[in-house]
């Protein structure tokens, strides 16, 4: 490993690796692992001679930039297996002759590095990252530089610790360049004022742990999210996920059972491990009565899993910085191992609005579609108009406010109308009309 870099998206890092023999006649392989934050092909290449070469491109007759595997951009010379595909070893490797020999060879590799990182940026429409890279020997092995591979959180130490599974579960991190209207914060949540609060502690618990050290008091390790369908659960972790400044790690049951023996809890466990490793970070399970049933009427399998969390949430493996939030519309499917304090230190109702959340959602969800319009598009609700829509919402959850908002406007784009706004009356209707019939 001689050299590695964290990048801003498009990219998540870059790491240069270099291998030789010790003999006179030996010589030098090189590479350079792009990891991208998606998937991506590779970039056009200006300034340099480049020919195809199946599935990629050979730049200068002397370095091929070619996917590799997951989920990689390598540019490289030599054999690397481990990096890119056994297809493409017969690119030669650069000989080891003198010291003047390998400055040339060095800056002729640095020079195609340079241009495909440009291109991976042009193609996005961002500016090239000003990031000096100086190469200096840091390891001897391979696996060395495997590790530094993982240190930039993806690469080709995940294939050699895991085979050819994938990560069990994916990091949902809002940042400036990913953010929408869509985006949402806990003041664009209508209601659920109590959910909101512990949820906010639990940002102060990630941002600034000193003020729990303080007091001699640990922060809270889990918090299960608990109610009925639609009323906000997965929104307020989404809300976390941007606020906390954390990563924020979302398992889902899928992500985690298996039919195999054993391969659930590993799963689990590794979901876990990556928590630790890229702490402070939030662990969410949505979904959690999926994996964590009750044991008295469930099947061995999910045995496994439920010890495999107790194990972690309050095992002798510490988990310091590691938060463990969890949503469920079942909470009396959760086995109770796992609601005792010390593990979901806190069960967090998040109920079906009441009639002040109701009014708050409507708001929330009509200054939204203003803002997307560019305009205001309903008409402002006199107190008549808000007492006689709550009215008709009773019972109703944050998901069917949003679905009687849309219905709404769908009908005015259904209609080919171009202009004016929705009044109260035409609210009302959609919103009856979103009302169970049983």
């Amino acid at each position: 490993m001689i050299g590695q870099a964290v990048l801003e998206a498009p990219l998540a890092g870059l790491a240069v690796i270099a291998r030789g023999g010790p003999t006179p006649n030996a010589k030098l392989s090189l590479a350079a692992v792009l990891q991208p934050r998606s998937l991506m092909k590779v970039p056009e290449i200006v300034g340099m001679s480049v020919k195809p070469k199946r599935g990629g491109v050979l730049v200068e007759d002397a370095f091929i930039v070619t996917p590799g595997l997951l989920n990689q951009l390598v540019v490289a010379c030599g054999s690397w297996p481990i990096l890119v595909p056994i297809l493409y070893s017969n690119t030669a490797s650069r000989p080891i002759s003198d010291a003047a020999m390998i400055k040339k060879e060095l800056e002729l590799f640095s020079s195609v590095v340079v241009a495909t990182v440009d291109g991976i940026y042009r193609t996005a429409d961002r500016p090239s990252p000003a990031v000096e890279l100086t190469l200096n020997l840091t390891a001897l092995s391979i696996q060395a530089a495997l590790n530094g591979l993982a240190r930039i959180r993806r690469g080709a130490a995940d294939l050699a610790s895991r085979g050819q599974g994938g990560r069990p579960g994916r990091v949902y991190q809002p940042t400036p360049e990913t953010e929408t209207e869509e985006t949402v914060t806990f003041a664009d949540v209508g209601g659920q004022d109590e959910a909101k609060s512990q949820l906010e502690a639990i940002c102060q618990a990630i941002r600034d742990p000193d003020s729990y050290r303080r007091w001699g008091v640990r922060p809270p390790r889990g918090i299960l999210l608990y109610g009925p369908p639609g009323t906000g659960k997965t929104l307020l972790a989404r809300c976390l996920a941007r606020e906390s400044g954390a990563a924020f790690i979302h398992v889902r049951a899928t992500d985690v059972t298996s039919k195999w023996y054993g391969e659930g809890e590993r799963k689990l466990q590794e979901a876990f491990d990556w928590a630790r490793r890229e702490a402070p970070a939030v662990l969410f399970f949505d979904e959690i009565d999926a994996l964590g049933r009750s044991r008295e009427d469930s099947h061995e399998a999910t045995h496994r899993l439920v010890s495999t969390f107790l194990e972690n949430m309050d095992g002798l493996e510490a988990s310091e910085g590691v938060v463990v939030l969890a949503a469920t519309n079942r909470p009396e499917a959760v086995d109770d191992a796992l609601t005792r304090p010390g593990r979901f230190d806190r069960l967090v109702e998040v109920p079906v609005p009441d009639r002040a959340g109701r009014r708050a959602i409507f708001a929330v969800h009509i200054r939204k579609a203003d803002r997307r319009a560019g305009r205001t598009v309903f008409e402002p609700l006199d107190d008549g108009g808000w007492e006689r829509l709550l009215d008709a919402s009773e019972g109703f959850s944050g998901a069917e406010i949003s679905e009687a908002i849309r219905r709404a406007l769908e009908a005015r784009v259904r209609a080919g109308d171009i202009g004016g706004q929705i009044g109260q009356d035409e609210l009302l209707v959609h919103a009856v009309s979103v009302a169970r019939p049983w």
